[in-house]
This record gives structure tokens, C-alpha cells and sequence, in this order.
């Protein structure tokens, strides 16, 4: 039950006991009428929808945004992993390697460059895109809430892992509904999670390939933005009714 329902039913379930004992017991007219508004600011709780954005408009965001970039991809014929990368101000981006350079430089380097769509750093050719998950990262408003706990506090990544099974959670079933149920574990410097019943798939194999499915790279951009520290998609397969991602948090950027 969502925090909208559990309120409403509250102020009604009050109200209701609070009118009919004025009524009956006390018979006080004022407290009735109190109590009547109770019931009816109840009922207006429970009509409000929980979420601003509903989640048709999310999956149809995500569903444009992941078309886009596989043709994006498609034509540079991008294979490797993505890096997704913590932006100061603004949404996380991930840089591509493109296939006639496989390797990586180094992170520091790359958040150094122009974030044009085709960049050269260090010798090392790659794309800059945005990816959808990032828009619904910043869309929820639950990186914000998360923001107002840890400002102005220099905290090591062990003291990020707790809050991102909230995050993801938050992200994956609540708001853009993708699957009915996560679990998130960490190692070090690995997160695993573990999704259940995905409810969005869609026809992207180079995308799947480069930066994750939609669901692991919003989960990659909810733990980019929360430890605000470059995340790579390391492993991503089925499981019967599950998918496991494994993703690898890299050293801080400095500066």
C-alpha cells in the first residue's frame, strides 16, 4: 500500500470515529463537522495519484530514447561496454568505446573532454550519449531526497551502498514499474542485482549490448548519481524469471 492510501484511510478511518461519536455520544454538531472533514480530506488523499509522472509516459520516454541510440550505435558499430559517468551538475552520461579501439582511458580523461557526440580521448575514440535512464533518474526526484542527506559530507562509497537498494527499488517497481521485485547486493567495489518478472522489454540488441537493457541501465544511472562515481555494466544475463546484472564501481574522479 502506497503512502497516499495508507494516509487517506487514516484521516477517513478518524474521521468516521470521530463524527460518529460526536453525533451519537457527545452530540456536538462542531466536532461532527470536524470529523465529516476529516473523511473528505481523506477521500481526496486517497483519489491523488501517487506518482506525478505516470508510468506509460516513463516507458514511453525510455522506449524513444533507447530506439535513438541503437540506430546511434548501429552506424559506429559500437561494441564494448559503456562507462557511465557522474556528471558535477546535471545527468549522468556514458561514454562508448568505439570497435576500431576497444580499450579504455583513463576516467579522469574523459570527464576532461568536450561532450561532443564522437570524442577523442587520449587516442581513444569513443561516443558521449545520455542515456534514457538518466532522465528518469532526475524525472523521480528520489536522487534529490538522497542528495539533502549527504551534502557538504565527504562519505567513502561503503557509506552509498546502503541507500542504493532503496534507490533502485524505488526506480525499478515503483516508478517506472520495469519488474515486480529487486534484490541488491554489494562486494567491495560490485553491486549485484537480481530483478523478477521484467515488464519491459524492447527490440535493442546493440543497446543490451553497449549499455545494458533499459531495466540494468537505469540501475546503473541510480548507482552512477548516488555515489557520483563511474559505473560499467559488468555481467547481464537471464535466470529464468530473473535478470542479474553485476556492476563495477570505478575509482572516484578526482576534482
Amino acid at each position: 500500500m502506497n503512502t497516499f492510501k495508507t494516509v487517506g484511510l487514516g484521516l477517513v478511518g478518524f474521521g468516521s470515529i470521530l463524527a460518529t461519536f460526536s453525533y451519537f455520544v457527545i452530540l456536538s454538531v462542531p466536532l461532527t463537522a470536524i470529523g465529516l472533514s476529516f473523511c473528505v480530506l481523506g477521500c481526496v488523499v486517497l483519489i491523488f495519484p501517487e506518482y506525478l509522472v505516470p508510468h506509460q509516459v516513463v516507458k514511453g520516454m525510455i522506449s524513444g530514447s533507447v530506439a535513438n541510440i541503437e540506430a546511434l550505435l548501429e552506424e559506429f558499430t559500437a561494441v564494448e561496454k559503456a562507462i557511465y559517468l557522474p556528471a558535477k551538475e546535471g545527468k549522468v552520461y556514458v561514454f562508448c568505446p568505439l570497435s576500431a579501439n576497444p580499450s579504455y582511458p583513463e576516467i579522469n580523461k574523459i570527464t576532461d573532454v568536450p561532450k561532443r557526440i564522437i570524442s577523442s580521448v587520449d587516442g581513444h575514440p569513443g561516443l558521449f550519449i545520455y542515456p534514457p535512464g538518466s532522465d528518469v533518474v532526475a524525472t523521480s526526484g528520489i536522487i534529490e531526497e538522497e542528495k539533502e542527506e549527504v551534502e557538504n559530507k565527504d562519505l567513502s562509497l561503503e557509506n552509498f551502498l546502503p541507500r542504493l537498494e532503496n534507490v533502485i527499488g524505488y526506480l525499478l517497481v515503483d516508478f517506472s514499474e520495469f519488474t515486480s521485485k529487486v534484490q541488491v547486493n554489494f562486494e567491495k567495489n560490485k553491486v549485484f542485482l537480481r530483478a523478477k518478472n521484467i515488464k519491459f522489454n524492447i527490440d535493442a540488441p546493440r543497446f543490451t549490448r553497449v549499455l545494458g537493457s533499459p531495466a540494468a541501465s537505469l540501475a546503473a544511472c541510480a548507482i552512477c548519481q548516488v555515489s557520483k562515481m563511474p559505473v560499467k555494466i559488468l555481467e547481464e544475463k537471464r535466470e529464468g524469471k530473473w535478470i542479474k546484472a553485476v556492476f563495477e564501481i570505478k575509482e572516484k574522479i578526482n576534482g
